[in-house]
């Protein structure tokens, strides 16, 4: 079980959403003009955006912490992640609007980076996923 990436495993769903995220900011521009016509304008709301960004970071700390604080006491995926929402931050709230379209998909994908190398050092790890309870806290 702790080789498969591919599954019902945090990191897997982090990574998915994370490259998802990553795909959504890079064509959003191009799309944003159809919405109204797919009945889809609410998805215009800045809200709706800060609101997945927030389940997002969510998703990411229990992921990350869970890996860290029960496998590998490894910091570089929390900086790695912190680093992405940092990005996506500076491009939606401080950054150029020219800028937004290529800075915010960097950060998504540095969000799934973490991820995968969280899942990276689970797997490194001598404790077994999902069987990890057993592990000394």
């Amino acid at each position: 079980m702790k080789n498969t990436f591919v599954g019902t495993h945090l990191d897997f769903i982090g990574f998915s959403t994370s490259i998802a995220c990553a795909i959504h900011c890079a064509f959003l521009p191009f799309l944003v003009s159809t919405l109204p016509f797919l009945g889809l304008g609410f998805l215009e709301n800045p809200w709706i955006e800060y609101g997945i960004i927030l389940l997002s970071l969510g998703l990411a700390l229990f992921s990350l912490s869970h890996g860290y604080l029960r496998h590998h006491k490894k910091i570089l995926p929390i900086l790695i992640v912190s680093f992405g929402f940092l990005l996506i931050s500076f491009g939606l709230i401080w950054g150029p609007e020219s800028l937004e379209f290529i800075i915010t998909p960097v950060g998504a994908l540095l969000i799934g980076i973490a991820h995968y190398v969280n899942w990276i050092k689970i797997k490194e790890s001598h404790i077994e996923f999902p069987d990890c309870k057993n592990h000394p806290k």
